[in-house]
């Protein structure tokens, strides 16, 4: 079985040659409805580092899609644009975050931690898995499993995330922007040469 792997951010382009995995080596992502996103993303990955945004059917993820959401990689700033979000994902914010930059969305604080973990899924690339305390807002500790997939575009160049969050807790009407996150990272990276020199263990908060 391969096992997932975590290293510090990757700074390179996209390497060649794409790393053969299934959804036994994802015994880690704990949630069903996130092992489902997870199962429909590898099979439309076939054998592309990621699978085209275009081939992602929505009918697939339909009991997750309010917690779904899709940003554009924007190369030259290395920065990242909300392409939709789902209902619970603009309750949390209170608003509608479609179109929004990630600096619109997130707080300062909060922001380069979240561009290291989103640049690294586009750039090395790999597939990331947030869990544990995924959200605190407004003082209450949010405990859950965040799934974050790079997805390309016709030219097979990553620009694109897809990723959901779930949650033990309801969150409340406003109850963003996130404000601070303790959580375990564990990213598995896609292309073959990056799997083979990566250390094993996962990023703790």
């Amino acid at each position: 079985m391969l096992l997932p792997v975590s290293t510090e951010p990757a700074t390179t382009a996209t390497p060649v040659g794409s790393r053969p995995l299934d959804v036994a080596s994802f015994t880690h992502v704990k949630d069903e409805r996130l092992r489902r996103l997870l199962r429909h993303w590898l099979e439309r990955r076939g054998e592309r580092l990621a699978p085209l945004r275009s081939t992602i059917d929505p009918t697939a993820i339909g009991p997750l899609l309010s917690s779904i959401w899709m940003c554009d990689y924007l190369p030259s700033g290395r920065s990242f644009r909300m392409r939709l979000a789902g209902e619970e994902i603009n309750r949390l914010y209170g608003r509608n975050v479609t179109q929004c930059s990630f600096e619109e969305i997130i707080e300062p604080g909060l922001l380069p931690d979240v561009l290291r973990r989103y640049r690294r899924v586009v750039e090395e690339p790999a597939i990331l898995l947030c869990s544990g305390n995924i959200y605190l807002a407004s003082n209450r500790s949010e405990v859950g499993e965040r799934l974050v997939l790079p997805l390309s575009d016709d030219s097979g160049a990553i620009l694109h995330v897809i990723g959901a969050s779930v949650y033990r807790m309801e969150l409340k009407l406003g109850e963003g922007p996130i404000t601070r996150e303790s959580m375990t990272e564990t990213f598995t990276p896609l292309a073959a040469a990056a799997a083979d020199s990566a250390p094993t263990s996962p990023r703790g908060p």
